[in-house]
């Protein structure tokens, strides 16, 4: 039976999705009377075996009749942060990237993706939201972000490892590019090779019985 947690609370019920670039989220339902808030750790295993982390802030949560709702975004909670504009002038990249991250309040994980890139001549961000600051900036970089199971984020050109567990496919829907797995571990990320197959967007799903599965959606367009 799965183990899934938030802190010492049961989680009942849970849909985390992982894109392969922004930031992952989930929709919980816990075993509590309060709403959740603040800075949470949603830890998923199996028995006898150490649980996968994900690190996220809790955006909505509401409590009735002994169970609370809530929805997580990746990360700190400040990539919806709205941020000032700010101009520059013969800018790398890394620097405009960090300085999105820190005004958030967001921790960089892998930004070694945008050393080397060309400087930006004449950059100027608008007033918005850190998360969308970020994609004009990557797109115009040539890479991509996203949050990572720890709460960091990775900037960069996709690398696409090997997935280096086995894989158990329950089901698959070729027509869309998806297939459904029963890992022991939710540990199958976006940006991985899966099958010699990539790994598009992850959707891990436990039900109010307890069952665990993961939803892999193929990347078939990818370059």
């Amino acid at each position: 039976m799965s183990l899934v947690q938030i802190g010492a609370l049961e989680v009942i019920s849970l849909r985390l999705s992982m894109p392969l670039a922004g930031a992952w989220t989930a929709e919980v339902e816990v075993d509590t009377g309060e709403p959740l808030a603040g800075s949470v750790v949603v830890a998923m295993g199996v028995e006898d075996a150490a649980p996968v982390e994900f690190s996220g802030a809790v955006l909505e949560s509401r409590a009735f009749e002994g169970r609370a709702r809530a929805f997580i975004v990746g990360g700190r909670g400040g990539l919806r942060r709205e941020l000032p504009p700010r101009q520059y002038q013969l800018a790398p990249p890394r620097l405009v990237v960090s300085a999105i991250l820190r005004e958030a309040g967001e921790e960089a994980a892998e930004l070694e993706g945008l050393d080397g890139l060309p400087l930006l001549a004449r950059w100027v961000r608008a007033r918005a939201r850190a998360g969308d600051s970020l994609n004009v900036v990557c797109r115009r970089a040539g890479v991509s972000w996203r949050v990572r199971r720890n709460g960091t984020i990775r900037v960069g050109v996709e690398t696409w490892p090997a997935y280096p567990g086995r894989p158990f496919c329950v089901s698959e829907d070729g027509a869309h590019a998806r297939a459904m797995y029963a890992q022991e571990a939710p540990d199958i990320e976006p940006g991985m090779l899966l099958e010699g197959r990539r790994v598009g967007r992850v959707v891990h799903h436990v039900n109010d019985a307890g069952a665990f599965r993961t939803e892999v959606i193929f990347d078939e367009g990818g370059s």
